[in-house]
């Protein structure tokens, strides 16, 4: 292996050339453990095209991630083949509700998302609750519910005067419907193993 090859049926540490394989390779079509190119296809790879674990381009593909205005890839910006995980949360401490309506506390309550004439309201076993919301909190809410994304939600309350405020709003852990069913999660998988099988064979070709 030479330290610099401009020859495309040699590999170098720094490879450069219309063919280029190496561990940095830099040419129209780049092949390297950070290959950026026309075409590159590498552990890191940034191209036109580009055929990674880890990639940004045009187009192209990335195992674990990749950026792209038009891919497919584990995560990042592109059609995402790895359903998102979100962190562990932790619920908030409760109060009770009818102590924070009668204003004795502030704090979480569990309560209901239901549709009203104006947006979406707090409710407790059906019945509306008497709650001011700031117009972003309120907007927010009623996005999340016409989306079909909330039935329950923790609000914090308190009670300023005679009005009772909800200034918080938290989504329950994993209180969130599935979006997708088990056949698109089955292509899902699917399309991630064919993805990293074709990035080995292209990845591991010797000849460019």
């Amino acid at each position: 292996m030479k330290l610099v090859s401009t020859d495309p049926s040699e590999i170098g540490v720094v490879s450069v050339g219309q063919f280029a394989h190496g561990i940095l390779a830099f040419g129209q079509f780049a092949r390297g453990f950070i290959a950026i190119g026309q075409i590159a296809v590498g552990v890191i790879a940034i191209g036109q095209v580009s055929f990674s674990v880890l990639g940004a381009g045009q187009a192209g593909g990335g195992i674990a991630w990749f950026a792209g205005m038009l891919g497919v890839g584990g995560r990042g910006v592109c059609l995402r083949l790895i359903p998102g995980l979100d962190l562990p949360r932790e619920p908030p401490p409760l109060v009770p509700l009818d102590a924070a309506m009668r204003g004795e506390v502030r704090g979480f309550v569990r309560a209901e998302v239901v549709d009203g004439p104006s947006g979406a309201k707090l409710a407790a076993q059906g019945h509306v609750l008497p709650v001011k919301m700031s117009p972003a909190l309120l907007r927010a809410l009623t996005d999340a519910r016409r989306a079909g994304q909330v039935r329950e939600i923790f609000a914090h309350l308190g009670r300023i005067g005679n009005v009772v405020v909800c200034d918080r709003l938290m989504e329950i852990p994993a209180a969130r419907p599935s979006t997708f069913g088990m056949p698109f999660q089955i292509v899902r998988f699917l399309l991630l193993v064919a993805l990293a099988t074709g990035w080995w064979y292209t990845f591991t070709r010797v000849e460019g």
